[in-house]
Protein backbone atom coordinates (compact mmCIF):
# COMPACT_ATOMS: atom_id res chain seq x y z
CA UNK A 1 0.00 0.00 0.00
CA UNK A 2 1.55 3.25 -0.87
CA UNK A 3 2.34 5.68 1.86
CA UNK A 4 -0.16 8.54 2.81
CA UNK A 5 1.52 11.88 1.68
CA UNK A 6 -0.24 14.58 3.44
CA UNK A 7 1.04 18.30 4.37
CA UNK A 8 -0.07 20.05 7.25
CA UNK A 9 0.59 23.92 6.95
CA UNK A 10 0.23 25.31 10.47
CA UNK A 11 2.30 24.06 13.71
CA UNK A 12 -0.18 24.95 16.34
CA UNK A 13 -1.93 22.77 18.55
CA UNK A 14 -4.15 22.27 15.73
CA UNK A 15 -1.92 21.02 13.10
CA UNK A 16 -0.08 18.81 15.73
CA UNK A 17 -3.42 17.10 16.36
CA UNK A 18 -4.03 16.64 13.20
CA UNK A 19 -0.92 15.04 12.49
CA UNK A 20 -0.99 12.43 15.39
CA UNK A 21 -4.83 11.56 14.22
CA UNK A 22 -3.61 11.00 10.84
CA UNK A 23 -0.55 8.11 12.00
CA UNK A 24 -2.79 6.78 14.58
CA UNK A 25 -5.99 6.13 11.83
CA UNK A 26 -2.65 5.05 9.54
CA UNK A 27 -1.12 2.56 11.47
CA UNK A 28 -4.26 0.94 12.49
CA UNK A 29 -5.16 0.02 8.84
CA UNK A 30 -1.34 -1.08 8.11
CA UNK A 31 -0.12 2.05 6.07
CA UNK A 32 2.85 4.72 6.48
CA UNK A 33 1.76 8.06 6.39
CA UNK A 34 4.48 10.50 5.32
CA UNK A 35 3.50 13.59 6.89
CA UNK A 36 4.97 17.42 5.87
CA UNK A 37 4.24 19.78 8.51
CA UNK A 38 5.19 23.29 7.28
CA UNK A 39 5.41 26.01 9.83
CA UNK A 40 6.14 29.69 8.91
CA UNK A 41 7.38 30.82 12.30
CA UNK A 42 10.81 29.21 13.90
CA UNK A 43 9.42 27.32 16.91
CA UNK A 44 6.00 24.71 17.19
CA UNK A 45 3.29 25.76 19.48
CA UNK A 46 1.59 28.44 17.69
CA UNK A 47 -0.37 30.54 20.43
CA UNK A 48 0.84 27.77 23.36
CA UNK A 49 4.34 29.10 24.89
CA UNK A 50 5.89 28.78 28.20
CA UNK A 51 8.56 30.32 30.03
CA UNK A 52 10.28 28.17 32.09
CA UNK A 53 13.57 30.18 33.81
CA UNK A 54 14.50 30.62 37.91
CA UNK A 55 11.48 28.31 38.57
CA UNK A 56 9.09 29.96 37.06
CA UNK A 57 6.41 28.37 34.88
CA UNK A 58 5.29 31.51 33.04
CA UNK A 59 2.28 31.05 29.99
CA UNK A 60 2.42 34.21 27.61
CA UNK A 61 -0.99 32.51 25.50
CA UNK A 62 -3.42 29.93 27.15
CA UNK A 63 -3.12 28.85 30.51
CA UNK A 64 -5.57 26.29 30.73
CA UNK A 65 -7.85 23.81 29.10
CA UNK A 66 -11.65 22.83 29.97
CA UNK A 67 -11.39 19.35 31.66
CA UNK A 68 -15.49 19.39 30.50
CA UNK A 69 -14.37 19.03 26.94
CA UNK A 70 -13.22 15.40 26.40
CA UNK A 71 -10.75 16.10 23.36
CA UNK A 72 -8.46 17.57 25.63
CA UNK A 73 -8.01 15.43 28.47
CA UNK A 74 -8.22 12.20 25.83
CA UNK A 75 -5.23 13.68 23.70
CA UNK A 76 -3.36 14.43 27.34
CA UNK A 77 -3.86 10.26 28.46
CA UNK A 78 -2.77 9.33 24.79
CA UNK A 79 0.21 11.21 25.48
CA UNK A 80 1.16 9.60 28.79
CA UNK A 81 1.00 13.01 30.31
CA UNK A 82 -2.25 11.81 33.04
CA UNK A 83 0.16 12.33 35.76
CA UNK A 84 1.40 15.63 34.79
CA UNK A 85 -2.48 17.19 35.06
CA UNK A 86 -2.90 20.05 37.57
CA UNK A 87 -6.22 21.23 38.54
CA UNK A 88 -6.52 24.81 39.36
CA UNK A 89 -6.57 25.49 42.82
CA UNK A 90 -9.64 25.09 44.74
CA UNK A 91 -9.08 27.65 47.40
CA UNK A 92 -8.76 30.70 44.96
CA UNK A 93 -12.46 30.23 44.10
CA UNK A 94 -13.24 34.17 43.71
CA UNK A 95 -13.06 36.68 40.99
CA UNK A 96 -13.89 39.89 40.73
CA UNK A 97 -14.94 42.68 39.13
CA UNK A 98 -13.77 46.27 38.53
CA UNK A 99 -16.15 48.71 39.37
CA UNK A 100 -15.49 52.58 39.64
CA UNK A 101 -11.50 51.07 39.77
CA UNK A 102 -12.50 48.76 42.95
CA UNK A 103 -12.56 45.15 43.25
CA UNK A 104 -16.10 44.16 43.39
CA UNK A 105 -16.45 40.42 44.01
CA UNK A 106 -18.37 38.53 41.35
CA UNK A 107 -22.12 36.77 43.04
CA UNK A 108 -21.67 33.57 44.43
CA UNK A 109 -24.00 31.16 43.14
CA UNK A 110 -23.09 32.24 39.34
CA UNK A 111 -23.17 29.60 36.63
CA UNK A 112 -21.21 31.05 33.55
CA UNK A 113 -21.66 34.82 35.19
CA UNK A 114 -26.03 34.27 35.09
CA UNK A 115 -27.81 33.93 38.34
CA UNK A 116 -27.93 30.39 39.48
CA UNK A 117 -28.64 32.23 43.26
CA UNK A 118 -31.02 34.56 44.03
CA UNK A 119 -29.63 36.07 47.51
CA UNK A 120 -26.12 36.06 46.48
CA UNK A 121 -27.36 38.12 43.51
CA UNK A 122 -29.37 40.30 45.31
CA UNK A 123 -26.41 41.49 47.86
CA UNK A 124 -23.76 41.42 44.87
CA UNK A 125 -22.24 45.09 44.68
CA UNK A 126 -21.31 45.03 41.36
CA UNK A 127 -24.66 46.21 40.06
CA UNK A 128 -27.31 49.05 41.23
CA UNK A 129 -30.50 48.15 43.01
CA UNK A 130 -31.70 49.04 39.48
CA UNK A 131 -29.67 47.37 37.33
CA UNK A 132 -30.76 43.78 40.33
CA UNK A 133 -34.10 44.70 39.23
CA UNK A 134 -33.83 44.57 35.55
CA UNK A 135 -31.77 41.63 35.50
CA UNK A 136 -34.81 40.08 37.22
CA UNK A 137 -36.94 40.82 34.85
CA UNK A 138 -36.14 37.87 33.11
CA UNK A 139 -38.49 35.61 35.07
CA UNK A 140 -41.38 37.46 33.44
CA UNK A 141 -40.22 37.63 30.11
CA UNK A 142 -41.80 36.23 27.34
CA UNK A 143 -39.78 33.76 25.30
CA UNK A 144 -37.02 35.25 22.79
CA UNK A 145 -36.80 34.64 19.24
CA UNK A 146 -34.30 32.57 18.68
CA UNK A 147 -35.18 31.68 15.17
CA UNK A 148 -32.04 33.42 13.71
CA UNK A 149 -28.55 34.06 15.08
CA UNK A 150 -28.34 37.69 16.77
CA UNK A 151 -25.53 39.65 18.70
CA UNK A 152 -24.83 38.02 22.27
CA UNK A 153 -25.40 41.87 23.68
CA UNK A 154 -28.74 41.90 21.96
CA UNK A 155 -29.76 38.56 23.43
CA UNK A 156 -28.08 39.41 26.94
CA UNK A 157 -29.58 42.68 26.99
CA UNK A 158 -33.04 41.86 25.97
CA UNK A 159 -33.06 39.37 28.93
CA UNK A 160 -30.82 40.96 31.80
CA UNK A 161 -30.16 44.30 30.57
CA UNK A 162 -27.28 46.89 30.05
CA UNK A 163 -25.80 47.22 33.36
CA UNK A 164 -25.66 43.47 34.13
CA UNK A 165 -24.57 42.84 30.34
CA UNK A 166 -21.59 45.52 30.48
CA UNK A 167 -20.43 45.12 34.23
CA UNK A 168 -20.88 41.16 34.09
CA UNK A 169 -21.80 39.63 30.91
CA UNK A 170 -19.68 41.45 28.73
CA UNK A 171 -15.77 40.91 30.63
CA UNK A 172 -16.66 37.59 31.40
CA UNK A 173 -18.24 36.22 27.88
CA UNK A 174 -16.63 38.73 25.05
CA UNK A 175 -13.29 39.40 27.11
CA UNK A 176 -12.44 35.54 26.13
CA UNK A 177 -12.71 36.40 22.48
CA UNK A 178 -11.05 40.29 23.38
CA UNK A 179 -14.06 41.75 21.39
CA UNK A 180 -16.99 43.82 21.77
CA UNK A 181 -19.74 42.25 23.33
CA UNK A 182 -22.94 43.65 20.79
CA UNK A 183 -20.85 42.53 17.64
CA UNK A 184 -20.10 38.40 18.42
CA UNK A 185 -22.30 35.51 17.40
CA UNK A 186 -24.48 34.55 20.12
CA UNK A 187 -24.99 31.19 18.58
CA UNK A 188 -21.19 30.79 17.59
CA UNK A 189 -20.07 31.91 21.10
CA UNK A 190 -22.29 31.26 23.59
CA UNK A 191 -24.81 28.95 21.96
CA UNK A 192 -25.60 27.03 25.50
CA UNK A 193 -27.22 30.44 26.62
CA UNK A 194 -29.68 30.17 23.49
CA UNK A 195 -30.10 26.36 24.44
CA UNK A 196 -31.32 27.77 28.08
CA UNK A 197 -33.84 30.22 27.17
CA UNK A 198 -35.33 27.37 24.50
CA UNK A 199 -35.74 24.84 27.25
CA UNK A 200 -36.25 27.20 30.25
CA UNK A 201 -37.65 30.62 28.79
CA UNK A 202 -35.93 32.38 31.19
CA UNK A 203 -31.66 32.20 31.66
CA UNK A 204 -31.91 32.96 35.41
CA UNK A 205 -34.37 30.01 36.24
CA UNK A 206 -31.97 28.03 33.35
CA UNK A 207 -28.93 28.99 35.33
CA UNK A 208 -30.70 27.60 38.67
CA UNK A 209 -31.20 24.30 37.26
CA UNK A 210 -27.58 24.19 35.25
CA UNK A 211 -26.06 24.81 38.91
CA UNK A 212 -28.23 22.80 40.65
CA UNK A 213 -27.40 19.78 38.29
CA UNK A 214 -23.71 21.22 38.16
CA UNK A 215 -23.68 20.47 41.80
CA UNK A 216 -25.30 17.15 41.99
CA UNK A 217 -23.05 15.54 39.44
CA UNK A 218 -19.88 17.59 40.49
CA UNK A 219 -19.10 17.18 36.39
CA UNK A 220 -17.30 13.98 37.05
CA UNK A 221 -14.37 15.99 38.78
CA UNK A 222 -15.06 15.11 41.99
CA UNK A 223 -15.23 18.35 42.91
CA UNK A 224 -12.43 19.39 41.29
CA UNK A 225 -11.88 22.56 39.39
CA UNK A 226 -13.34 22.11 35.58
CA UNK A 227 -9.73 23.97 34.95
CA UNK A 228 -6.81 22.35 33.91
CA UNK A 229 -3.17 22.14 32.99
CA UNK A 230 0.16 20.63 33.27
CA UNK A 231 3.04 20.39 35.59
CA UNK A 232 5.58 21.51 32.92
CA UNK A 233 3.45 24.51 31.26
CA UNK A 234 1.28 23.50 28.05
CA UNK A 235 4.21 23.96 25.86
CA UNK A 236 5.55 20.36 27.28
CA UNK A 237 2.04 19.17 25.54
CA UNK A 238 3.30 20.52 22.21
CA UNK A 239 6.70 18.81 23.00
CA UNK A 240 5.58 15.65 23.45
CA UNK A 241 3.17 15.98 20.15
CA UNK A 242 6.41 16.41 18.23
CA UNK A 243 7.86 14.06 19.49
CA UNK A 244 5.22 11.47 19.19
CA UNK A 245 4.64 12.54 15.63
CA UNK A 246 8.19 13.12 14.72
CA UNK A 247 9.26 9.56 13.37
CA UNK A 248 6.68 9.74 10.68
CA UNK A 249 7.15 13.95 9.66
CA UNK A 250 9.07 16.21 8.17
CA UNK A 251 9.39 19.41 10.09
CA UNK A 252 9.51 22.37 7.88
CA UNK A 253 10.48 25.56 10.10
CA UNK A 254 10.80 28.73 9.28
CA UNK A 255 9.01 27.73 6.35
CA UNK A 256 6.40 29.97 4.86
CA UNK A 257 3.87 28.49 2.18
CA UNK A 258 3.00 31.16 -0.81
CA UNK A 259 0.88 29.15 -3.06
CA UNK A 260 -1.47 25.34 -3.39
CA UNK A 261 -2.24 24.56 -6.73
CA UNK A 262 -4.35 21.64 -7.87
CA UNK A 263 -2.12 19.49 -10.45
CA UNK A 264 -3.60 15.40 -11.84
CA UNK A 265 -0.79 14.11 -9.54
CA UNK A 266 -2.22 15.90 -5.88
CA UNK A 267 -1.68 19.25 -4.45
CA UNK A 268 1.69 20.78 -5.66
CA UNK A 269 2.79 22.98 -2.43
CA UNK A 270 5.07 26.08 -3.26
CA UNK A 271 7.13 26.92 0.19
CA UNK A 272 10.22 29.92 0.94
CA UNK A 273 12.54 28.86 3.54
CA UNK A 274 15.04 31.71 3.26
CA UNK A 275 16.12 32.60 -0.25
CA UNK A 276 15.35 29.43 -1.37
CA UNK A 277 11.74 27.69 -2.76
CA UNK A 278 10.81 24.77 -2.45
CA UNK A 279 7.88 22.48 -4.13
CA UNK A 280 6.29 19.10 -3.35
CA UNK A 281 2.86 16.94 -4.28
CA UNK A 282 0.73 15.72 -2.18
CA UNK A 283 -2.13 13.58 -1.53
CA UNK A 284 -4.26 15.87 0.31
CA UNK A 285 -3.59 19.31 2.73
CA UNK A 286 -4.41 20.30 5.74
CA UNK A 287 -4.60 24.25 6.60
CA UNK A 288 -4.32 25.02 10.09
CA UNK A 289 -3.66 28.72 9.93
CA UNK A 290 -5.43 31.74 11.12
CA UNK A 291 -8.09 33.01 8.60
CA UNK A 292 -6.20 35.54 6.55
CA UNK A 293 -3.92 32.66 5.53
CA UNK A 294 -6.10 30.53 5.09
CA UNK A 295 -8.18 32.82 2.20
CA UNK A 296 -5.22 33.92 0.54
CA UNK A 297 -4.00 30.13 0.05
CA UNK A 298 -7.44 28.72 -1.03
CA UNK A 299 -7.45 32.00 -3.52
CA UNK A 300 -4.54 30.11 -5.19
CA UNK A 301 -6.59 26.68 -5.00
CA UNK A 302 -9.83 27.50 -6.77
CA UNK A 303 -9.54 31.23 -8.08
CA UNK A 304 -12.68 31.34 -6.42
CA UNK A 305 -14.29 34.56 -4.25
CA UNK A 306 -16.43 31.63 -2.47
CA UNK A 307 -13.53 30.45 -0.67
CA UNK A 308 -13.35 33.40 1.19
CA UNK A 309 -14.31 34.24 4.92
CA UNK A 310 -14.55 36.88 6.73
CA UNK A 311 -13.71 36.79 10.52
CA UNK A 312 -12.07 39.75 12.21
CA UNK A 313 -8.98 39.22 14.16
CA UNK A 314 -8.15 41.45 17.33
CA UNK A 315 -4.29 41.83 18.81
CA UNK A 316 -3.57 41.66 22.59
CA UNK A 317 -0.76 41.44 24.33
CA UNK A 318 0.07 39.59 27.98
CA UNK A 319 2.25 40.82 31.18
CA UNK A 320 3.30 39.13 33.64
CA UNK A 321 4.65 41.09 36.62
CA UNK A 322 6.29 39.42 39.45
CA UNK A 323 6.74 41.09 43.00
CA UNK A 324 8.46 39.51 46.25
CA UNK A 325 6.18 38.34 48.86
CA UNK A 326 7.17 40.20 51.44
CA UNK A 327 6.54 43.45 49.44
CA UNK A 328 2.71 42.32 48.77
CA UNK A 329 0.55 43.19 52.05
CA UNK A 330 -2.88 42.13 50.16
CA UNK A 331 -4.36 38.72 50.69
CA UNK A 332 -4.46 37.33 47.32
CA UNK A 333 -5.10 33.53 47.47
CA UNK A 334 -8.38 33.27 47.91
CA UNK A 335 -9.01 34.36 44.51
CA UNK A 336 -8.18 33.84 40.88
CA UNK A 337 -8.51 37.25 39.26
CA UNK A 338 -10.58 40.11 38.28
CA UNK A 339 -12.64 40.98 35.06
CA UNK A 340 -12.53 44.55 34.05
CA UNK A 341 -15.27 45.91 31.91
CA UNK A 342 -14.39 48.40 29.03
CA UNK A 343 -16.22 51.16 30.53
CA UNK A 344 -13.51 51.25 32.94
CA UNK A 345 -11.23 53.14 30.45
CA UNK A 346 -8.25 51.23 31.07
CA UNK A 347 -5.48 49.68 29.60
CA UNK A 348 -5.80 45.85 31.35
CA UNK A 349 -8.85 43.85 30.09
CA UNK A 350 -8.49 41.08 33.18
CA UNK A 351 -5.83 39.90 35.51
CA UNK A 352 -4.99 36.50 36.40
CA UNK A 353 -3.02 35.99 39.91
CA UNK A 354 -0.56 33.48 38.69
CA UNK A 355 0.47 32.24 41.75
CA UNK A 356 -2.79 31.49 43.64
CA UNK A 357 -4.79 29.97 40.68
CA UNK A 358 -1.91 27.98 39.59
CA UNK A 359 0.59 27.98 42.85
CA UNK A 360 2.94 25.04 41.22
CA UNK A 361 4.41 27.62 38.88
CA UNK A 362 5.89 30.04 40.99
CA UNK A 363 8.99 29.58 43.13
CA UNK A 364 8.43 30.51 47.25
CA UNK A 365 8.88 33.90 48.37
CA UNK A 366 7.07 35.60 45.06
CA UNK A 367 3.32 36.36 43.54
CA UNK A 368 2.80 36.74 40.04
CA UNK A 369 0.14 38.18 38.40
CA UNK A 370 -0.97 38.17 34.58
CA UNK A 371 -2.53 40.82 32.90
CA UNK A 372 -4.31 41.12 29.68
CA UNK A 373 -4.40 44.44 27.25
CA UNK A 374 -6.14 44.75 24.04
CA UNK A 375 -9.57 43.85 23.00
CA UNK A 376 -11.60 44.92 19.76
CA UNK A 377 -12.09 49.06 20.39
CA UNK A 378 -9.45 49.37 23.51
CA UNK A 379 -6.16 49.17 21.64
CA UNK A 380 -4.49 52.02 21.72
CA UNK A 381 -2.44 50.74 24.54
CA UNK A 382 -0.95 48.14 22.52
CA UNK A 383 1.13 50.79 20.57
CA UNK A 384 3.40 51.44 23.63
CA UNK A 385 6.68 49.63 23.82
CA UNK A 386 7.19 46.93 26.36
CA UNK A 387 8.47 48.77 28.86
CA UNK A 388 5.63 51.99 28.93
CA UNK A 389 3.20 48.91 28.46
CA UNK A 390 4.51 47.16 31.50
CA UNK A 391 4.84 50.27 33.75
CA UNK A 392 1.26 51.52 33.18
CA UNK A 393 0.14 48.07 33.78
CA UNK A 394 1.92 48.27 37.18
CA UNK A 395 0.56 51.42 38.18
CA UNK A 396 -3.28 50.28 37.21
CA UNK A 397 -2.24 46.66 39.68
CA UNK A 398 -0.96 49.36 42.23
CA UNK A 399 -3.79 51.68 42.23
CA UNK A 400 -7.09 48.67 41.78
CA UNK A 401 -5.29 46.15 43.73
CA UNK A 402 -3.40 47.95 46.53
CA UNK A 403 -0.12 46.34 45.75
CA UNK A 404 2.19 49.26 46.36
CA UNK A 405 6.06 47.54 45.92
CA UNK A 406 6.81 47.65 42.26
CA UNK A 407 7.29 44.27 40.16
CA UNK A 408 10.84 43.06 40.73
CA UNK A 409 10.42 41.82 36.81
CA UNK A 410 7.58 41.85 34.18
CA UNK A 411 7.80 39.75 30.88
CA UNK A 412 5.85 41.16 27.72
CA UNK A 413 4.27 38.44 25.35
CA UNK A 414 2.57 40.33 22.15
CA UNK A 415 -0.32 38.39 19.78
CA UNK A 416 -0.64 40.44 17.17
CA UNK A 417 -4.20 39.73 14.67
CA UNK A 418 -4.59 36.79 17.32
CA UNK A 419 -8.50 36.58 18.68
CA UNK A 420 -11.03 35.50 15.96
CA UNK A 421 -14.15 37.41 16.72
CA UNK A 422 -17.18 35.15 15.09
CA UNK A 423 -19.62 37.93 14.13
CA UNK A 424 -23.50 37.30 13.79
CA UNK A 425 -23.90 34.47 11.24
CA UNK A 426 -20.49 33.28 11.72
CA UNK A 427 -21.94 29.71 11.90
CA UNK A 428 -23.90 29.95 7.88
CA UNK A 429 -20.82 31.12 6.86
CA UNK A 430 -18.37 28.15 7.71
CA UNK A 431 -20.89 26.06 6.43
CA UNK A 432 -21.30 27.65 3.49
CA UNK A 433 -17.55 27.92 2.82
CA UNK A 434 -17.02 24.13 4.03
CA UNK A 435 -19.76 23.53 1.19
CA UNK A 436 -17.59 25.54 -1.25
CA UNK A 437 -14.38 24.00 -0.23
CA UNK A 438 -15.12 20.08 -0.71
CA UNK A 439 -17.31 21.17 -4.15
CA UNK A 440 -14.39 23.23 -5.35
CA UNK A 441 -11.21 21.62 -3.60
CA UNK A 442 -11.95 18.36 -2.34
CA UNK A 443 -9.30 16.88 -0.75
CA UNK A 444 -8.32 20.24 1.35
CA UNK A 445 -9.39 20.03 4.90
CA UNK A 446 -9.32 23.25 7.45
CA UNK A 447 -9.41 23.56 11.29
CA UNK A 448 -8.40 26.37 13.11
CA UNK A 449 -9.60 28.81 15.89
CA UNK A 450 -11.23 30.91 13.41
CA UNK A 451 -13.53 28.71 12.44
CA UNK A 452 -15.11 26.36 15.21
CA UNK A 453 -13.76 27.59 18.61
CA UNK A 454 -10.68 29.01 19.73
CA UNK A 455 -10.10 26.73 23.30
CA UNK A 456 -7.82 24.40 23.15
CA UNK A 457 -9.75 20.94 23.19
CA UNK A 458 -12.01 23.11 20.25
CA UNK A 459 -8.73 22.78 18.47
CA UNK A 460 -7.31 20.07 19.12
CA UNK A 461 -11.11 18.51 17.76
CA UNK A 462 -11.27 20.29 14.82
CA UNK A 463 -7.36 19.12 13.87
CA UNK A 464 -8.65 15.06 14.56
CA UNK A 465 -11.50 15.90 12.15
CA UNK A 466 -9.79 17.45 9.77
CA UNK A 467 -7.36 14.26 10.17
CA UNK A 468 -10.34 12.25 9.32
CA UNK A 469 -11.38 14.22 6.24
CA UNK A 470 -8.31 14.37 4.56
CA UNK A 471 -7.59 10.80 4.87
CA UNK A 472 -11.26 9.91 3.83
CA UNK A 473 -10.42 11.94 0.48
CA UNK A 474 -7.14 10.12 0.19
CA UNK A 475 -8.89 6.55 0.38
CA UNK A 476 -12.04 7.38 -1.46
CA UNK A 477 -9.87 8.68 -4.60
CA UNK A 478 -7.36 5.12 -4.72
CA UNK A 479 -10.39 3.14 -5.19
CA UNK A 480 -11.59 5.49 -7.70
CA UNK A 481 -8.25 5.26 -9.32
CA UNK A 482 -8.69 1.32 -8.88
CA UNK A 483 -11.70 1.09 -10.94
CA UNK A 484 -10.59 3.12 -13.20
CA UNK A 485 -7.12 1.23 -13.83
CA UNK A 486 -4.82 3.86 -12.83
CA UNK A 487 -1.84 2.77 -10.90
Amino acid sequence: MPNTRVAIIGGGITGLSAAKRLIDETKASGERPAITLYEADKRLGGKIRTYREGGFTLEAGPDSMLARKPSGMRLLRELGMESDIVYMNSAASRTFIVRNRRLEPMPLGSFMGLPGALQPFLRNTVLSSSGKLRALFDLVLPPSDLSHDVSLGHFLRERLGDEWTNYLGEPMLAGIYAGEIDNLSLFATWGQFAELARKHRSLILGARDAKRRQETNATGLSGRSAFVTVRGGLESVIERLATFVGPYTEFRMGSAVERIRQTPGGFEIVSRTGADTERAIYDSVILAVPVKQLNSLLGDIAGSASLTLDVPYNSTATIALNYRSEDVHVDLSQASGFLVPRDEGIAMTASTWLSSKWPHTTPAGNIVLRCYVGRAGQDTYLSLDDEELADVVAKEVTEIVGIQARPTFHKVTRWNESMPNYRIGHLHRVAAFRQSLQAQAPGVAVAGAGLDGLGLPDCIIQGERAADEALAYVRSKRIRDKAAGQP
